[in-house]
């Protein structure tokens, strides 16, 4: 059976798979061929709207979203890796920072499956079940 460092781990890994590939659709979104997608595209780009006194497209708007999503997914994987090395000496400690991580990638899982398409779905879900796994492994462990 596996341990939880390395349910952990593996969880990390599934978030990282995830980070590269939005960002391969991020970098290429651009990259349409579809005669009503280009349409649609260069509104998104042109029109711009007041926001909060600033304006902005859509365009800029998907941008900051699409990258702060990036940057989210890289800080959750290197902060599964770095709770991975704890789980003997702190395994509490641990349990009370993957609960919260584990709704968080859960709702990832959730909202992927309902606006986008199977594969960041099924990776969040993975990810998500890897670690209440941990969470469950670790409930039989005691601080050291």
């Amino acid at each position: 059976m596996m341990k939880p460092k390395l349910l952990l781990r593996v969880a990390a890994g599934c978030l990282l798979f995830f980070a590269f590939g939005h960002s391969m659709g991020h970098f290429n979104r651009h990259h349409v061929t579809d005669p009503k997608a280009k349409e649609v595209l260069q509104q998104m780009i042109e029109h711009k709207f007041d926001m909060f006194g600033q304006l902005r497209s859509y365009d800029e708007n998907y941008t900051g979203m699409s990258l702060n999503l990036i940057f989210t997914l890289l800080a959750l994987a290197a902060v599964l890796w770095l709770l991975s090395t704890h789980t003997e000496k702190q395994p509490v400690l641990v349990k009370q920072v993957l609960v919260p991580l584990t709704l968080c990638i859960l709702g990832f899982s959730v909202t992927s499956f309902l606006y986008f398409f199977p594969v960041p779905a099924v990776t969040c879900l993975v990810a998500a079940v890897l670690i209440a796994a941990a969470i469950f492994k670790l409930n039989d462990k005691k601080e050291v």
